[in-house]
């Protein structure tokens, strides 16, 4: 039986960004710590297969491992397997087919991989999702504007320390007021990928910061993109 893990490595929204993520990854402790990712691995950045590709495979090697469902992912699947979404396609889906076809990753066994992806990972003393629970009747609804796929308007104090990224923030600052912490730092805004360390009992032991490698930066014109 596999030993229970005495800490969690929790990494904000990647965003395509390889090289970052790869650096940040060098201070991952495997054999102490779950892997566990907040969602958005794709869209914006320069390298969103090779990501996906990474990502999935330290899943196959540390099956505790948790890949969450992000809004990107939720576009992206959404979009293959079921409904065109012209608005995303147009700001960053078209980007990211296209680094798929150079890469030769196929988009369609992504797509559903996407979609079997969780929208939440909780212990009796933590929660992540990709936008955090917030002042809904359905946070886990993902056809609720509101739920932890996209809401943008403020997080609900829980028992639980929540962790969520979704809405960058210059830096991962913990907020006592929602017993929260926002991780997405910007990658692909050339700003920096964070991950924090939380423990078994929901406390926050360090905060990792990984400036955005010069590969991973991207134009001007792509920083201002919404996330």
């Amino acid at each position: 039986m596999p030993k229970m893990k005495k800490e969690h490595f929790i990494v904000g929204d990647v965003h395509g960004c390889l090289h970052t993520l790869q650096a940040l990854l060098k201070k991952w402790k495997p054999n102490t710590q779950q892997l566990i990712f907040v969602g958005d691995l794709v869209d914006h950045g320069n390298f969103c297969p090779q990501v996906v590709e990474l990502a999935f495979k330290l899943k196959d090697e540390e099956p505790d491992s948790v890949l969450i469902r992000g809004n990107h992912e939720e576009y992206f699947y959404k979009h293959v397997l079921s409904q065109y979404n012209e608005e995303w396609f147009q700001k960053s889906g078209e980007q990211t087919f296209s680094q798929y076809l150079y890469h030769g990753r196929r988009i369609e066994p992504d797509a559903e991989l996407f979609k079997k992806m969780p929208l939440y990972y909780q212990t009796p003393y933590l929660l992540v999702s990709h936008a955090g629970v917030g002042e809904t009747a359905e946070p886990f609804n993902p056809d609720n504007v509101d739920s932890v796929l996209y809401q943008r308007n403020g997080i609900r104090k829980l028992e639980q320390l929540q962790v969520y990224g979704h809405t960058p923030v210059e830096k991962a600052r913990y907020d006592e007021a929602t017993h929260a912490i926002c991780i997405d730092t910007g990658a692909y805004k050339c700003n920096k990928l964070s991950a924090i360390v939380v423990n078994t009992k929901g406390d926050i032991k360090d905060l990792i910061e990984q400036k955005t490698h010069h590969n991973d930066e991207v134009s001007c014109e792509e920083k201002n993109t919404i996330a």
